[in-house]
């Protein structure tokens, strides 16, 4: 069998939104730096029915990563499916890769991993690299009270590599890898948009929304906060989100009397080149939380208990994590089915006074 560092021609597999893509990064980079003359092609997914769907491929840095990327359509019908995955297939025989790192969130069933084994053998890979980590930490439906706190997403991915031998300590490089015109196009918007603030740097993140309505906290909590901070710190909140999230900050704005509402005005990789330039980061668990802390801004983030405590919580350092425990914890419901529970019991006053120490402690210079 041919040893790790032989292969020349290699596929990662990770699929996901924009927080599966942002949590992966540093087991890529990892990656690259463990095959820095390898071609790398990263295979993740894309939904048909949901326009706001943040690609991979624009998240991540254009150039020193990834060589190439492949993508394949998800929330399609059997007959429709089955076709993409006959073309994806061919496309996979054709760029005869030597190697595949699989490296999906720790929730795919059995059946599936074998399911996907069997179609990348298919398809001629011969080596494939993770399964066998993964199915020695799968996180099983209906788990046994009271649930364990997890490892982070990403350190179980960086942990996957390790086990396969793939180095994953050392210098690794910068986690987005922003370039200087996205850099000056954030900046320019933020002048244009909050003037002396900007050059103050009194600027906070807020990202009041989510794709999942079960992650929302009340928007009147969102009001309250950010107005004792302007109140006590002449803080200006800056809004991030989607397009679809415009609405929601404008009428907040409005409450406020103050702000700038970036929702569906900057590209992803120049949101996160804004959210560099803020002193915090104030919301929900999104995508925006974790593209807050790849830039490595502090984050004040209320978490629903949906999931495991600490698997999704934003990697580094300086953080203030809000969750708490219910009886109905890890039910994974895009839609609450329990009144917002577990989000209603986080309440105004400790959230406000976790971003005021970090404001006071002046962490991001």
């Amino acid at each position: 069998m041919s040893k790790v560092s032989d292969f020349k021609n290699i596929l990662v597999y990770r699929i996901g939104h924009l927080g599966d893509t942002l949590v992966a990064l540093p087991a890529f980079w990892a990656i690259r730096k463990a095959f820095p003359s390898a071609r790398l092609t990263l295979l993740t997914n894309a939904s048909s029915q949901n326009p706001n769907y943040v690609m991979a491929r624009s998240v991540l840095p254009a150039e020193n990563l990834f060589d190439d990327w492949l993508t394949y359509p998800t929330d399609l019908s059997k007959t429709r499916s089955f076709l993409a995955f006959g073309e994806l297939l061919l496309k996979l025989k054709k760029k005869k890769f030597d190697c595949l790192i699989y490296l999906t969130t720790r929730n795919r069933t059995e059946s599936q991993i074998k399911r996907d084994v069997n179609f990348f053998r298919l398809a001629g890979i011969k080596r494939i690299i993770g399964t066998e980590y993964l199915l020695q930490n799968i996180i099983k439906p209906n788990p046994e009270r009271p649930l364990p706190i997890l490892e982070s997403e990403q350190e179980y991915l960086l942990k996957c590599l390790s086990a396969e031998q793939i180095p994953v300590n050392g210098n690794i490089p910068s986690k987005m890898a922003l370039t200087e015109n996205e850099k000056e196009i954030a900046e320019k918007w933020l002048r244009e948009n909050c003037g002396d603030f900007f050059t103050k740097n009194d600027l906070v993140a807020v990202a009041p929304a989510s794709k999942w309505e079960s992650k929302v906290w009340a928007e009147e909590r969102f009001e309250e906060v950010i107005s004792g901070l302007i109140a006590q710190k002449d803080i200006f909140p800056v809004v991030f989100g989607g397009s679809e999230d415009r609405e929601k900050g404008e009428r907040l704005i409005k409450k406020w009397k103050r702000g700038a509402n970036a929702a569906g005005k900057l590209n992803i990789r120049e949101a996160a080149a804004a959210l560099e330039k803020c002193k915090l980061y104030l919301g929900n668990d999104t995508g925006t939380m974790h593209l807050a802390a790849s830039v490595e801004t502090p984050c004040v983030a209320i978490f629903a208990a949906i999931d495991y405590a600490g698997r999704w919580y934003p990697q580094g350092s300086g953080h203030k994590i809000f969750r708490e425990t219910v009886e109905c914890e890890a039910c994974y419901a895009p839609v609450c089915f329990n009144n917002r529970k577990c989000l209603d019991a986080v309440g105004v006053e400790e959230v406000y006074r976790a971003a005021l120490e970090i404001l006071e402690s002046d962490k991001k210079r």
